[in-house]
């Protein structure tokens, strides 16, 4: 099973995403762009979700873990390691159910290794590598057990895993830890011996080892064919997404934490969980009477509330959230203002669901063509990237994302009132870190009619120069994914999306964009990446036209109105670097911004 080819110039048939996987871990390869390396990977994750717990299978997520670890010791970005870690004991777990036993103990070596160098600590290193060491003796020992006796007095034979364990083990003995430590670990070693020699070979063999604070694998299978999309009495409530399957209920599921955000029209509330979770929606109209305003409410199955606040004042379209214990769950009951219109769908890894309440209803999948007359362009939201501890894309000279992409947008902003006579919201006016949910949502609430997200793109190379603009994606090919750059950059303190809930998370995506969003969407991409182009040409005429692409963006997902993500330079190039550096090179971009809201206005 091939992970997906095209023919190429003259009808040759392109490689395939395994074989340019393969080829970049070469020791002299150079990497393409980040934004495509990640794409390469992400499709190779993909297949090898798709040939399940099979040799394929685990020969596919291994390579998918190496190249997102190559990335990592490039970039040093959290959503490369913990990626390449998810996929790491997704390998372990498929050779170790097909009896690969060697393989399987590679790769939780290197799982382990990849631990302790995120930690940047070596005695985790050690910790993680004699835990494998002993759980992989126990399966040696216990396969020895059932095979055919050694000759009396022949030691059991170490096998070249677990030899470069030892040799590891060895190398890295001063970081050993000593006294009440060592004993906890040897304690927790003995644990795991004893794990492996209770049960059965195949549950023995079922599932690597995870002893590090790193997150392990997800607890349920991503949900076959995506989201179910359910329906209730109310006509408000306009859509609702739901996890077809949860398949293995998790032990201790939580609400992590409730996020809300509202305004006088429209209001986001993000409840965070520690597992998928089932969940069912309700509504009741207000009640005068009794004093009770319109209120829409959610059951989450199996979930406890400990540590989260009985009420949470909002205030606007959203009065208040009130949190109660359920006999079989919880229940987060959300009081409106008035019968809102609601959309109410939830995003994998980490799980959490979103529910937007608006006095503006979503766009119909049957919505009419759209001429120039109806271009209203009212209210524009520009999202500059990134900001306070997360910095984006740092350049050779130390020029940070964050800085550039604010300051094209404050650049932008007033153009856009002057002579557009266009409203215009910030996502942040500051140095200050805004999460990815939160920006569609302030966008929503504002009842924007356009969102461009502003970014600077990067490379491994520092070769790649050029403008690119990217729309969402709602029908993504799985076997060339394109970038989520900037939902990964951004995923700072809210975990990576692991690769195996990509095609999950592209049903939901096509869920949510009803109606022509996803065109008008690709439009104004268009439009972008022309005026850009324009804008620049007369002073930078060998700027490269990296084109338009789609995708499945966390910053973009739930937008009511089209939205971009606008990549203006390469900031890992020196000469891009230098350009963005200049007043002159972020006022075109700015202009270029201000250009595409013009023509997409006025129907072009």
């Amino acid at each position: 099973m091939a992970c997906g080819s095209a023919e190429g110039p003259a009808g040759t048939v392109a490689p395939t995403a395994e074989e340019e996987a393969r080829a970049l871990l070469a020791p002299e390869a150079v990497l393409p762009p980040r934004a495509e390396t990640v794409a390469l990977a992400d499709s190779v994750a993909i297949a090898s979700s798709r040939a399940g717990t099979t040799a394929r299978g685990a020969e596919l997520a291994l390579l998918a873990a190496e190249l997102r670890t190559r990335l990592f010791r490039l970039d040093h970005a959290k959503a490369d390691s913990s990626e390449a870690l998810e996929l790491y004991g997704a390998a372990a777990t498929a050779f170790q159910a097909v009896g690969a036993a060697e393989a399987a103990c590679d790769a939780e070596r290197r799982r382990a290794l990849l631990t302790g160098e995120v930690s940047q600590d070596a005695s985790v290193t050690y910790r993680e590598l004699y835990l494998v060491s002993r759980r992989h003796a126990a399966l040696a020992s216990r396969r020895a057990d059932t095979a055919a006796a050694p000759a009396e007095g022949a030691p059991p034979a170490r096998s070249a895993c677990l030899g470069s364990i030892d040799v590891a083990l060895a190398q890295s003995v001063a970081y050993r830890p000593s006294g009440d430590q060592m004993r906890a670990l040897e304690e927790a070693g003995h644990r795991v011996e004893q794990s492996v020699l209770a049960s059965t070979p195949t549950s023995a063999s079922a599932q690597p080892i995870v002893a590090s604070s790193a997150a392990p694998s997800s607890l349920t299978e991503p949900a076959p064919g995506g989201p179910v999309v359910l329906t209730t009495a109310d006509p408000a409530a306009d859509l609702v997404l739901a996890p077809r399957v949860v398949s293995k209920p998790a032990a201790t599921l939580k609400i992590a934490a409730i996020e809300r955000f509202g305004s006088e029209k429209a209001a986001r509330v993000i409840i965070q969980l520690t597992a998928p979770a089932r969940f069912k929606v309700g509504a009741l109209p207000a009640d005068e009477a009794a004093g009770k305003d319109a209120r829409v409410f959610l059951d989450i199955a199996g979930a406890t509330a400990r540590g989260i606040a009985k009420e949470m004042e909002v205030g606007g379209a959203l009065r208040r959230i009130r949190v109660g214990a359920q006999p079989d769950g919880s229940r987060v009951v959300l009081d409106l203002a008035a019968s809102l219109h609601r959309r109410i769908y939830y995003l994998p890894d980490p799980f959490r669901i979103v529910v937007d309440v608006s006095t503006r209803p979503p766009a119909r999948a049957e919505g009419t063509a759209e001429g120039p007359s109806q271009r209203e362009v009212r209210r524009v939201v520009l999202d500059p990237g990134h900001g306070g501890a997360d910095s984006g894309a740092v350049g050779p000279t130390g020029l940070k994302e964050k800085d550039v992409t604010l300051d094209i947008a404050h650049r932008a902003a007033p153009i856009l009132a002057r002579e557009l006579k266009v409203e215009t919201l910030l996502t942040r006016d500051t140095d200050t870190y805004v999460p990815l949910d939160m920006r569609a949502a302030r966008a929503n609430a504002f009842h924007a009619d356009l969102f461009v997200s502003v970014h600077c793109n990067a490379s491994e190379d520092g070769v790649a120069r050029g403008v690119q603009t990217f729309s969402l994606d709602p029908a993504r090919n799985p076997d060339r994914l394109s970038v989520r750059l900037a939902a990964r950059e951004n995923a700072a303190g809210r975990g990576a999306l692991v690769a195996t809930h990509e095609a999950e998370l592209s049903a939901i995506v096509s869920g949510l964009n009803v109606g022509d969003l996803a065109d008008r969407s690709r439009h104004l991409a268009v439009l972008l990446q022309r005026a850009a182009l324009a804008s620049l040409g007369p002073r930078y005429p060998e700027t490269k036209d990296q084109g338009t692409k789609t995708a499945s963006f966390y910053v973009l997902v739930g937008a009511d109105m089209p939205a971009v993500l606008f990549e203006t330079a390469f900031i890992s190039n020196p000469e891009d670097e230098a350009r963005l550096a200049t007043a002159d090179f972020r006022q075109k971009m700015a202009d270029a911004v201000v250009n595409a809201v013009r023509a997409f206005r006025e129907g072009k």
